[in-house]
């Protein structure tokens, strides 16, 4: 084939600048029974609409010289090319159908443009020359189609496809598996990056989601290499007129909201009509009084700052009361002892901001908080957390943005305080690359705060409310912890999926291992022991009948001194629930201090004085929100990414439509005329969403033809006073009546029964065991049937329960929950892996030269790198270098074995000291406090009030623990 020419391009074509093509009349689709219209054109019009983008390709030299012609793989000497490039591309291909008129509609033309640059990016590697040409003129090829492809009566010319998930690595690095990058899957739900599988030892591979558990091993040849590279492409939607195809992104179309089918813009204004309006909007979601209050507090500050922004609409649209049980490190502790309740009651709220941007809700902002009231225990009285916070930049104008979360965080505190709250905590810390926090996919461009400025952005919004009065002050949580005079770990506020419930796991998992060596350690020593004190005995009965009281003594003193032995070995295996505890947070508080923010709302005093916390807003039952998995599960899986704004505006638009029915109970309705809540009603066939009960059905009627839907069981008892009055109620009781009617006829076997309701339901529940359309949802009757089942499940404790689905649902539910523990839990351990990796120094760095804020400062375990202690074995060769003044009276250094106590503590210490040199890959910062070994420090040792009495190096000896006081005044040399 020849390549083609600029001339025999350019001839007799007028510029894309001057292409104003006419819009086609639909015409009737060829295929007799197909009914669909298809918008086809004559192949001079698409020619005369085309060859400009096409002739603007070739002239871009020299990225499109690779692309004029077919590929000659003999010629280029790439004989596989073939083998990868299943359907050939090329500019002069794409010429000649385009001149013979293979082609009747434009996405043939745009689709084959395409093939090509796909074609080259698939061969070709990212460094070469003919991918970065390939990328340049899919950028040059962008620009000019889009206009074109509109003036055809099209969305745009662009092939737009869903990024491909961020995998998660199993691997201990808790590392991501990004775009393009190879991998190894099992059974396509354990997925490790080629480095974290290639570092694990052996041929098997250990797995399991919960850690608890016992875990399975899984030989590594049955792991699939793969590749991220799986691309889905943005779905079309055909317009009922003129059959043109269109991103249903772009023209914001859900079939769910707009069941009569997709109409496009040029057909609408043919018929003279308009779009019907979308109705699950933001601002019809139920109002609460902590949504209203933040969201006039945000609209005055635009108002009065005439920023011309869109309105902004903030809603509460989960609220529900949870507990969080601690974990069974501290129950052993301190719940058993009662020192700390075994769980806390909290609400749990999901609050959403939207801005109407070009006439649609966009969601920018959510947040996660955790509610404890004054009925809740201490330490966690009146205290709140904001457990997620995320955004994405789409409020306009833009410089208001920082302004604007500004607000709505001071808004929430600001409502909390006035209901009676004291205390808020906040958890700055970034997500790592590849998480999301609540919106599923952020815009490339916006990039992930470092964990400094995030700690400013924190700093200035709280400054903001000290000016305003709403804080009082903050603090980080270390000077918290000093002024609280904090000496138990039972003392720190315990929230639900926080940082410091799992360092307090990991630390009493530490000592735990640590005492069960020590125990360990002991027996040995006693048993060494022992049989030392049988062998001296047997040398002195040898000696003869001189040596008979010398051996008398000698057995009693080994007596004495085993009896000593046993006694320390048990003053050494009591558990130190306090000291030892309070000692590693306190340490690792002030590694993190800087990330958490404790902020007063109320002073001692005024919090003495404070009613009882009355929350005035419902609960709002919605499964989707209920915790930030579900709905960004849900958005991975339906693609609802925000990573642009015309996605984000579809991605809020499907979640408003979802965030409306979700908290709409499916066989229970609201008649439109006297509001009451039936699950037997008369549904109009005209109307948009028009419902009447019986009563006003039969009442006052309605002028279209209604069809009677439900499963008849309404029977008037509740009165509609209170309907009216209590309509939260009323619609809890009409649940309630559905539910118990249900099971009463699943476990009724009177075939005479004389309630109403039992035969009715009776006869619902056969007619859905044999209905067909119940799969495909087409039933009403089985559709409201399984909703009822639904929220029967829920509820039901019965292991063998009657009720039809309801095994199936349990089951499902149950799993959902495991899944949803599970994800949470591993956004967590990342969370923490992530503040330790990003909080590490090198092991030679000096405590005084780095950061109070980050490891290595004052309290940090660097200065036991400088006594030079070794990890290994403890013995006499491992002591030389350790500087302690704690050696026993009339001993002599390295002339006999350190007593076994000592070794304990100082394989502690070398341990200890091992785990700060080394990467931080688990769930707390390991370090070893000021105090906690004798030996020399880089920083001025607190001032002891009592000098302590020179004993052994160890846990029985409590003057060496750091005490509130010792803390306060290291902090205080800060």
């Amino acid at each position: 084939m020849t390549p083609m020419s600029t001339s025999s391009i350019g001839e007799g074509v007028s510029t894309s600048a001057d292409v104003k093509p006419p819009i086609p009349e639909p015409i009737q689709s060829a295929a007799g029974g197909d009914k669909k219209k298809k918008c086809l054109f004559k192949p001079d019009e698409l020619r005369q609409a085309l060859m400009p983008t096409l002739e603007k390709l070739y002239r871009q030299d020299p990225e499109s010289l690779p692309f004029r012609q077919p590929v000659d793989p003999q010629a280029l000497g790439i004989p596989d090319y073939f083998d990868i490039v299943k359907k050939a591309m090329d500019l002069s291909t794409v010429k000649r159908k385009l001149d013979t008129g293979q082609y009747s509609d434009p996405w043939e033309y745009v689709d084959d443009v395409w093939l090509m640059f796909d074609n080259a990016w698939l061969y070709n590697r990212k460094t070469s020359r003919v991918y970065r040409y390939c990328t340049k003129l899919s950028e040059v090829f962008e620009q000019e189609i889009d206009p074109v492809m509109q003036s055809l009566g099209y969305c745009c010319g662009r092939k737009y496809t869903f990024n491909p998930q961020v995998l998660c690595c199993y691997g201990k690095q808790l590392c991501t598996i990004p775009r393009d990058a190879k991998y190894y899957s099992f059974q396509n739900r354990y997925t490790f990056c080629q480095k974290c599988f290639n570092d694990i030892p052996g041929d098997t591979v250990t797995l399991g989601d919960d850690p608890t558990q016992p875990q399975t091993a899984i030989k590594k040849d049955q792991f699939k290499e793969m590749k991220n590279d799986h691309l889905e492409l943005e779905p079309f939607v055909e317009c009922q007129d003129c059959g043109r195809k269109l991103h249903q992104i772009c023209v914001l179309h859900m079939e769910s909201i707009w069941p009569q089918g997709f109409v496009c813009d040029n057909c609408l204004k043919k018929r003279g009509a308009k779009r019907k309006e979308n109705k699950f909007n933001a601002k019809r979601l139920p109002i609460t009084k902590l949504g209203t209050y933040i969201e006039t507090r945000v609209n005055n500050f635009l108002k009065k700052k005439e920023a011309g922004a869109g309105e902004v609409a903030i809603r509460v649209v989960a609220s529900s009361d949870k507990i969080v049980e601690v974990k069974p490190g501290m129950r052993n502790r301190f719940v058993e002892p009662g020192d700390l309740p075994e769980q806390f009651p909290y609400r749990a709220k999901a609050l959403f901001a939207f801005e109407e941007v070009d006439g649609t809700d966009v969601c920018f902002f959510g947040m996660h908080v955790q509610e404890y009231g004054s009925e809740c225990p201490c330490p966690n009285t009146r205290r709140v957390y904001i457990a997620y916070l995320d955004s994405v930049h789409f409020f306009r104008p833009r410089q208001f943005r920082t302004a604007v979360y500004h607000e709505i965080l001071l808004g929430y505190l600001d409502y909390v305080k006035q209901l009676g709250y004291t205390m808020a905590h906040i958890w700055a810390c970034p997500p790592s690359e590849g998480d999301d926090y609540i919106f599923h996919c952020h815009p490339a461009e916006q990039k992930i705060p470092k964990p400094k400025r995030l700690q400013e952005w924190y700093k200035k919004m709280l400054d903001k409310g000290i000016i305003e009065r709403i804080v009082l002050d903050y603090k980080d949580i270390l000077k918290q912890a000093v002024e609280d005079k904090l000496s138990s770990a039972a003392e720190l506020p315990y929230f639900e999926g926080d940082f410091w419930p799992n360092v307090l796991e990991e630390s009493i998992k530490e000592l735990d291992q640590e005492e069960e060596e020590k125990r360990k350690q002991a027996e040995a020593a006693e048993a060494a022991a022992a049989a030392a004190n049988i062998f001296s005995l047997q040398e002195e009965s040898e000696a003869g009948p001189d040596g008979k009281k010398n051996c008398q003594k000698k057995a009693k003193k080994s007596n004495k001194s085993k009896a000593n032995q046993r006694k320390n070995s048990k003053k050494s295996n009591t558990p130190q629930t306090g000291n030892d505890l309070s000692a590693k947070i306190f340490a690792t508080m002030e590694k993190h201090k800087e990330v958490f923010f404790v902020i007063r709302l109320h002073s001692a005093q005024s919090a003495a004085s404070l009613a009882p916390i009355q929350d005035p807003d419902p609960f709002i039952n919605c499964d989707l929100m209920d915790g930030r998995d579900a709905f960004l599960t849900m958005a991975r899986e339906r693609h609802y990414e925000f990573s642009s704004l015309r996605r984000a505006k579809f991605s809020s638009m499907s979640m408003l439509y979802e965030l409306h029915n979700q908290g709409q109970d499916r066989f229970v309705y609201t008649c439109n005329n006297c509001k009451g809540h039936v699950e037997t009603r008369y549904h109009c066939t005209v109307c948009d969403d028009f419902d009447l009960c019986v009563q006003c059905y039969e009442k006052d009627g309605h002028p279209h033809k209604m069809e009677k839907l439900g499963l008849d069981l309404d029977d008037g008892s509740s009165p509609s006073d209170q309907k009216q009055a209590n309509p939260q109620e009323a619609r809890k009781l009409s649940i309630q009546r559905c539910i118990q009617s249900l099971v009463h006829a699943c476990q009724c076997r009177d075939a005479n029964c004389r309630l109403p309701s039992c035969q009715k339901m009776k006869r619902v529940v056969q007619h859905t065991k044999i209905c067909k359309r119940k799969t495909n949802g087409g039933c009403p009757i089985c559709k409201q049937l399984i909703a009822l089942c639904c929220y029967h499940a829920k509820h039901c404790q019965e292991t063998k329960c009657p009720v039809p689905f309801c095994l199936n649902i349990k089951h499902k539910l149950k799993q959902q929950q495991l899944q949803q523990r599970l994800q949470q839990a591993q956004l967590l351990r990342r969370r923490m892996a992530v503040m330790n990796t990003r909080s590490n120094v090198p092991s030679g760095a000096l405590p005084g030269n780095s950061n109070t804020g980050g490891p290595g400062g004052v309290l940090a375990g660097g200065a036991v790198g400088q006594t030079g202690v070794m990890s290994g074995q403890p013995g006499v060769g491992n002591m030389v270098s350790l500087q302690t003044p704690h050696q026993p009276a009339g001993s002599k250094p390295g002339t006999q074995t350190p007593p076994a106590n000592v070794l304990q503590v100082v394989k502690q210490v070398q341990e200890e000291a091992a785990r700060q040199q080394a990467p931080h890959t688990g769930y707390s910062g390991k370090v070893t406090p000021l105090g906690a070994i004798g030996g020399q420090s880089q920083v001025m040792p607190p001032p002891q009030m009592q000098r302590p009495p020179v004993g052994p190096i160890g846990p029985s000896n409590p003057h060496l623990i750091p005490t509130i006081d010792q803390w306060r005044y290291v902090h205080c040399m800060l």
